[in-house]
């Protein structure tokens, strides 16, 4: 690894722009997020996939293959990424840093925690609902309704034990017990404030128009109105600041907030995004899981509230992957074929929005050669270019003929113009985009609302937050809300079973079908495979 300060000299940062945290991680001074608003303005590739297999996609691999690659054929790139996750580090998933010869660095230290973003909005989101209850004990003049609290909280490690809780089993007044829940750390709206937050000023202000509760007069409680979103600013103030860090051949990368792109909206940070824009010739980010979720949300979500538009989408695939989604991942080409209607569907997903599409065919060693040039065909027949890419075995140099597609058909675009295009309008009803979402990005049918669903579609409609966007809570493992439905499913229903407001953040988010904020261990979690030499101080099975 190089030298941290090294990596920001290399994209125009000096020792003012960057607080070094040892050698090889920094956080960005107040100073060098004012370089945002320089006029220097790089092209945005957006690195997205078809709906996730058991196989992997490995979009984040390719990511920072291509950020590598950039530098390959001579143009300046940084990588914009999401921060890895602790529930799904000991769980299913593993670590979040790439792999092979496309990794973030140190991944150690990334995976495990960084410098402590996501515990700090663990603590600002715990310390409002430590307020909640405060003044519910206090029987304070905000007047809280038990019945009506909407504030959860939070714990950064997978428990589903924690999923519903009763609250205050010990106290006897009113009020108290009263039930309560968790969610994982990345499905906090703090940690979405924090993703969409433009400036501190900003996230200051997101802060208060948290809603916590309704007043028992159905008033909503707010956290300016606790005297807490102050507080919840201070604990934040340091976690608003990306981290510079770099890729396995020295690109730099800014690992940035981390929320779930199934339950939230799977995006690194707007900030971080805006300071890459303004130091690079191309800045590469990954929106969450499939282009039917982490792809719209950013589109009709951060780009909607930035002055930000993908230049290119890099839509990942990978052989295995679309043999499952054909009906069998060992199968032969005939369920590539069938496949390819996945494909298609995610397709015309990112094609909706206008945005220039490359597909990215991530190779395995073990790919029959035949099966891959019948892939390339067939995707080719779809009128959208096909490059076979090898960044874990190569790194950047395996990437290269990616970078070459993309730098042309983002010079094409820049030449003709992109047109901004989002999925909704805002005075839409929210009912209408829920149901415009799911029959066009999913394919259904239509939406059956739960009465559940529909008494909180009449308080977000009294309340006059019917102008928000929707960030879906949906399986990100079918185009559907059954987990293995694959391929294109076809006249199925969308049911919405729960509506949450998150008015801070600045969206709500139904419920599709059984889908948990707060996930639970698997039958063998990967925490079993990890251990350390006690000599050394070498970590194992990371």
């Amino acid at each position: 690894m190089k030298q941290i300060s090294e990596i920001a000299a290399s994209i125009g940062l000096t020792s003012e722009d960057i607080d070094q945290s040892g050698q090889y991680i920094a956080k960005v001074t107040p100073a060098g997020l004012n370089k945002r608003f320089s006029q220097k303005r790089g092209k945005y590739i957006v690195i997205t996939a078809i709906t996730p297999t058991g196989s992997g996609e490995g979009k984040t691999t390719v990511a920072i293959g291509l950020g590598m690659a950039m530098r390959h054929i001579g143009r300046k790139g940084i990588v914009t990424l999401r921060q890895p996750s602790l529930g799904p580090l000991f769980g299913m998933k593993g670590g979040g840093t790439g792999g092979g010869k496309a990794m973030l660095l140190p991944q150690e230290t990334i995976n495990l925690g960084l410098t402590g973003d996501n515990y700090r909005v663990n603590a600002a989101h715990n310390l409002l609902s430590s307020f909640t209850d405060n003044h519910i004990y206090r029987n304070s003049p905000l007047d809280i309704d038990p019945a009506n609290l909407y504030w959860p909280r939070t714990v950064n490690i997978n428990d589903r034990a924690l999923r519903e809780i009763i609250v205050g089993a010990n106290e006897k007044i009113e009020g108290f017990p009263h039930p309560g829940r968790f969610v994982l750390t990345e499905a906090s709206e703090v940690m979405a404030i924090l993703s969409l937050s433009s400036s501190l000023k900003d996230m200051r202000e997101r802060l208060g128009r948290i809603i916590v509760a309704l007043n028992k007069r159905g008033e909503p409680v707010t956290a300016e109105n606790m005297k807490c979103a102050g507080a919840m600013a201070v604990l934040l103030r340091d976690a608003l600041r990306p981290n510079l860090l770099q890729t396995s051949e020295g690109t730099p990368a800014f690992v940035h907030t981390g929320p779930f792109a199934n339950i939230a909206p799977g995006i690194s940070s707007l900030i971080a995004d805006q300071l890459a824009l303004s130091l690079a010739d191309y800045v590469i980010t990954e929106a969450g899981f499939g282009a039917d979720l982490g792809f719209e949300k950013l589109i009709d979500m951060k780009c909607r509230v930035s002055d930000i538009y993908p230049d290119c989408a890099v839509l990942v695939v990978t052989l295995n992957s679309i043999k499952a989604h054909g009906g069998n991942s060992e199968g032969e080409t005939g369920e590539i074929e069938k496949g390819m209607e996945h494909l298609q569907k995610q397709i015309d997903n990112v094609g909706f929005f206008g945005v220039p599409l490359v597909i990215a065919i991530n190779m395995h060693e073990k790919n029959r050669n035949d099966e891959i040039r019948y892939l390339i065909k067939s995707v080719e027949a779809l009128g959208v270019p096909a490059v076979p890419i090898t960044p874990w075995k190569d790194g950047g140099a395996g990437v290269v003929e990616l970078a070459k597609v993309v730098e042309e058909i983002t010079v094409k675009g820049r030449e003709e113009g992109i047109q901004r295009r989002f999925l909704y309008d805002l005075n839409t009803p929210i009912e209408d985009k829920i149901n415009r979402i799911a029959t066009t990005m999913y394919g259904a049918k239509g939406v059956e609302f739960s009465e559940t669903a529909k008494d909180k579609l009449h308080l977000i409609n009294r309340l006059s937050l019917s102008n928000l966007p929707v960030c879906m809570a949906k399986i990100h493992n079918s185009l559907s809300h059954i987990p293995k439905l694959y391929g294109r499913p076809r006249d199925f229903t969308l049911p919405v079973e729960d509506i949450h407001i998150a008015a801070g953040a600045g969206f709500v988010y139904p419920i599709c079908g059984k889908i948990f904020p707060l996930p639970g261990l698997p039958a063998r979690p990967l925490g079993e495979d990890m251990d350390i030499d006690t000599e050394t101080w070498e970590i194992r099975g990371l």
